[in-house]
């Protein structure tokens, strides 16, 4: 082997170490670690307070009354823009004051997120719509036409 050539067993460790080091953060940022996937929140009767698709991450801020006559405001949290807008869902489907009929998703840990946080699995609207959503895409089902 000439001098200063690397070989084919390094360069191959060396690709290996460089490809994990670029999808670490990435892998890192969208692991679940943040949200309890064996649970579920469930809130009915829900007002919009803001409505963003944004990258990273979307954000549907909402307000709802709890079971002891509270209202209570919640951040879900959407894919990024582009997983959101390849469904149909732009930043106009929904403005402050709207209802939503239901959404949920799982909460955040304790501990690894603010409070009232949950990462947005799925919203119905009252006509019927429905927008469901993981950490890496989005679909909106329109309600059939009556």
């Amino acid at each position: 082997m000439r001098e200063g050539l690397v070989s084919p067993d390094r360069a191959v460790r060396l690709a290996v170490a460089v490809a994990v080091g670029m999808v670490w953060p990435a892998w890192s940022h969208h692991s679940a670690t943040y949200f309890d996937l064996d649970a579920e929140i469930v809130h009915e009767n829900v007002t919009v307070v803001r409505f963003e698709v944004a990258n990273p991450h979307g954000i549907l801020v909402y307000r709802v009354t709890d079971e002891a006559g509270n209202a209570e405001e919640w951040d879900a949290e959407l894919p990024s823009a582009n997983f959101t807008r390849r469904a149909g869902i732009d930043g106009s489907i929904l403005s402050p004051g709207d209802r939503l009929t239901r959404v949920s998703g799982q909460p955040g840990r304790p501990g690894r997120t603010r409070e009232r946080l949950m990462r947005l699995g799925r919203a119905d609207f009252p006509n019927g719509d429905v927008a469901t959503f993981t950490g890496i895409s989005a679909t909106l089902t329109r309600a059939p036409a009556r």
